[in-house]
């Protein structure tokens, strides 16, 4: 193909070959491209500016000579066939390596922080042919590389030398048939590249047929325990690393290629492929996970918590190939267990579990009870202390007695392996080995031992009832509804204690009192507005006109707030609502009046569960006076309808039900008279309170339960003191007032439900907080009247242990 005719205008500051040091500066990159040759650079050197256009090279050092950094902060876009954003080569014409000069050297690191966009065939975002770098090749964390097209390139690395090493901490991505994220390779004239080694800690993907993310193909590492390090994200269609020709610089002669992960490879075939590779390849491998398979490695040497999945091995044979009947190591040095995530794993070589260590296997639908999970065509052998760690996924939990072939060998060795389940749903009743085999029969735990197993996590009593319950329902959604994605969170936390508590307590019935105290509070916010009606009377001076009929109206806003208490999370509750009334003086001892009220109350959980209550009661209340001693009394009933909303596993189970409210107050006390403006009423009282919670059946998922009927009751005696005064202020007056009460609560009922799994299993009953019998209140406010006219504001307060409440309250009253 004749490559495409460059515009070759240059760059005031980098036209021609000096024999002068440049001083430090930093190059403008524009649309024209910088084209430096035979140029010396004293300082650090800095790339900015923006590059957008086609069929012109970005940056090219020809022969240059940089004493410190070379670092990218520019911005590339380019467009066309065999372009290169960043290119170091040597002096002369690429075309023609006879006339080759001087090579490109920097002497400290080439730091990539901008972006790089190459779109063509045999485009690259940064390369090195004919050049030495002293230092790293950095793309860090800002940097990105991206390149797109045939044999296109992120990082090019063509028969150059890097010193230290290429480490990417940012993104290189590729895309195309045959294209490479980084490409390490000899030149036209068989020149390897040399570089010290090469270290991921960001992303490099490739898509497209055979794009590869880390191609070695002619490169020469330096002497060091690990030639290629990824902690980050290695991604790709194809083959993920594969390793071709290659030497290692070493003095004891070794020339093993040594690649360790602790990160993530992601590969649709082979995750590693060393079939063409002309030395051993090992991986040394400490955490993190593999998804593809493992293809001729001389070893594998694993020393922490890792996980496998292999793809597809009918083409290579086996999903780890081990070259030359290699061994997979698990543990040893350090404790490790290998996680194989697929049905059934098959090793083409030998496997060895040390004393510290195990291999993690999953039971699914997937898994052939004819096939072993774990076909080893060489040895396996099992230290003592040794272990394979049993979980259960998808319908196995509807196995009873079930029998599988856990690993199968040529030759097995047992020196003293145990066969356990790591599932909080699954049984291992026996195992045994025999024949090269191991087998074991499994059956799922029953509903006793799971509620034990959710204890041992950490999780409340009502979490072991109702997950104790849920386990019954799995069954059914294992046949019925494997998808389901509760059932899908629940057998994923049955591995891990921590999510299997979270999810338990999710299943439980929302038990820490919020509907009930709304209702409960409804009532006592009405009674208290009653109660302060009436004592209002007696705070007017002999001889005041207009308190003998009259109607009025309250605004009222209320929030409560319950801590966690007996390991039930607690609740914030807010209430809006309107009193209107109506009362008036049968005779100069007795006031008869009615109220009616409506309280919207929203319940929010620190469980992230909801319940919406919309209350309207009616109230009939009144006052007798007989010299100072006075009685107050109401008489309450409230009709409530709640809304409830509990979230589980992303999901949310609706609730729609009713609740009915009966209350009854009475407070009697004396008025001592202080004098014409002030009075003090010591009181005693009594209240009770009953809330009857109509059953319901929840809907919107599959952990809905059916919830029976309830009732809480509240039997309270108290006793305090209120202060009022009476002044003239304008032409009218101010009535302000403060009480103090103390309550005991001799019913001391708690929150209690029995529910049941609308998709069967057995009911289950759930407690609330211990009861707190002890409260106290206070409030404070006054009353402006002005002729007919009275307006207040007051403020009452409720505390009692891990709970508080607040209330505001405005009225206004219009008397005959």
């Amino acid at each position: 193909m004749t490559p495409p005719t460059y515009r070759k205008r240059l760059l005031a500051l980098a036209i021609s070959a000096s024999t002068l040091p440049l001083a430090a500066q930093a190059l403008t990159l524009t649309n024209d491209g910088i084209h430096s040759a035979g140029n010396t650079y004293a300082d650090r050197v800095e790339v900015t500016g923006t590059f957008s256009n086609q069929d012109v090279q970005p940056l090219q050092f020809h022969g240059d000579v940089f004493n410190d950094d070379l670092v990218l902060d520019a911005s590339v876009n380019a467009t066309g066939n065999e372009l290169n954003a960043v290119d170091l080569a040597s002096a002369g014409d690429d075309s023609d390596p006879s006339s080759a000069g001087s090579t490109t050297r920097v002497q400290g690191d080439l730091i990539n922080n901008g972006s790089l966009t190459m779109t063509g065939e045999r485009v690259s975002g940064i390369r090195v042919d004919s050049a030495a770098i002293h230092g790293d090749l950095i793309n860090a964390a800002s940097g990105k590389i991206l390149a797109d097209g045939e044999e296109a390139s992120g990082i090019l690395l063509e028969g150059g030398s890097i010193a230290g090493k290429l480490i990417n901490h940012g993104l290189i991505q590729v895309s195309g048939e045959d294209a490479s994220g980084l490409l390490a390779t000899a030149n036209a004239v068989g020149d390897r590249a040399d570089l010290g080694g090469i270290e991921n800690h960001g992303s490099i993907v490739a898509s497209g047929e055979d794009a590869t993310p880390i191609k070695l193909d002619g490169v020469s590492f330096a002497g060091s325990p690990v030639q290629v390090l990824n902690t980050g994200l290695i991604q790709s269609d194809d083959a993920a690393i594969e390793i071709g020709t290659f030497d290692i610089d070493s003095t004891d002669a070794v020339d093993t290629l040594v690649i360790q992960n602790s990160g993530t490879i992601v590969s649709r075939d082979e995750a590693i492929d060393a079939s063409f590779a002309s030395g051993d390849v090992k991986l040394l491998w400490d955490q993190g996970s593999i998804t593809g398979n493992l293809i001729d490695l001389t070893g594998i040497d694993i020393t922490g918590q890792v996980a496998f999945t292999g793809n597809d091995a009918t083409e290579d044979g086996a999903h780890i190939r081990m070259k030359n009947g290699g061994w997979v190591q698990v543990g040893g040095s350090s404790a490790a267990r290998l996680e194989f995530e697929q049905p059934h794993t098959i090793i083409q070589g030998n496997l060895n579990v040390a004393e510290n260590a195990a291999l993690g296997l999953n039971l699914s639908s997937a898994t052939d009870p004819s096939k072993a999970v774990v076909a080893v065509s060489g040895t396996a052998a099992f230290a003592s202390g040794s272990q394979i760690q049993l979980a259960a996924r998808g319908s196995d939990f509807t196995a009873a007695g079930s029998t599988y072939t856990l690993v199968e060998a040529s030759t097995l060795e047992d020196a003293g392996l145990d066969v356990t389940s790591r599932s909080a749903l699954l049984n291992v009743d026996t195992f045994t080995i025999e024949d090269n085999q191991i087998v074991a029969k499994v059956s799922t735990k029953a509903e006793e031992e799971v509620g034990e197993e959710i204890g041992n996590v950490g999780g409340t009593p009502n979490a072991q009832r109702a997950g104790a319950a849920f386990s019954q329902v799995v069954t059914g959604l294992a046949q019925n509804n494997p998808n389901d994605p509760v059932f899908q969170a629940y057998v994923n936390a049955s591995q891990d204690p921590a999510t299997l508590k979270a999810l338990a307590e999710q299943l439980t019935p929302e038990v820490n009192g919020g509907a009930t105290q709304a209702a409960t509070s409804g009532q006592t916010l009405v009674s208290n507005v009653t109660g302060n009606r009436t004592s209002s009377l007696r705070g007017a001076s002999s001889g005041d006109a207009f308190q003998g009929t009259g109607v009025w109206a309250q605004a009222l806003y209320s929030d409560a707030s319950q801590d966690l208490r007996d390991g039930v999370a607690g609740f914030n509750a807010y209430s809006r609502g309107i009193a209107i009334g109506a009362d008036g003086k049968l005779s100069d001892q007795l006031t008869l009046g009615v109220a009616y009220s409506f309280l919207r109350t929203g319940v929010n959980s620190d469980s992230g569960n909801t319940t919406d209550v919309d209350g309207n009661a009616l109230t009939l209340y009144g006052s007798f006076e007989q010299g100072g001693y006075f009685v107050d009394a109401n008489l309450s009933y409230g009709i409530n309808d709640n809304e409830s909303k509990r979230r589980i596993a992303g999901t949310t189970a609706k609730g729609d039900y009713d609740s009915n409210v009966l209350g009854a107050s009475l407070v009697g006390g004396y008025t001592y008279r202080l004098n014409d403006r002030f009075l003090v009423e010591p009181r005693l009282a009594a209240r009770y309170t009953r809330v009857d919670i109509d059953g319901y059946r929840e809907k919107g998922s599959s952990a809905a339960l059916r919830v029976e009927d309830q009732r809480y009751e509240v039997a309270e005696l108290g006793a305090g003191v209120r202060v009022a005064g009476n002044f003239p202020l304008g032409r009218g007056n101010l009535q302000p007032q403060a009480r103090l009460m103390a309550y005991h609560d001799f019913a001391a009922d708690e929150a209690k439900s029995t529910s049941t799994f609308l998709l069967g299993g057995t009911p289950f009953v759930t407690q609330g907080a211990g009861s707190v019998r002890n409260s106290y209140e206070a409030g404070i406010g006054a009353d402006y009247r002005l002729g007919a006219i009275t307006v207040g504001l007051s403020y009452d307060y409720v505390g009692k242990t891990d709970f508080n409440a607040d209330t505001f309250s405005a009225k206004v009253r219009y008397d005959f």
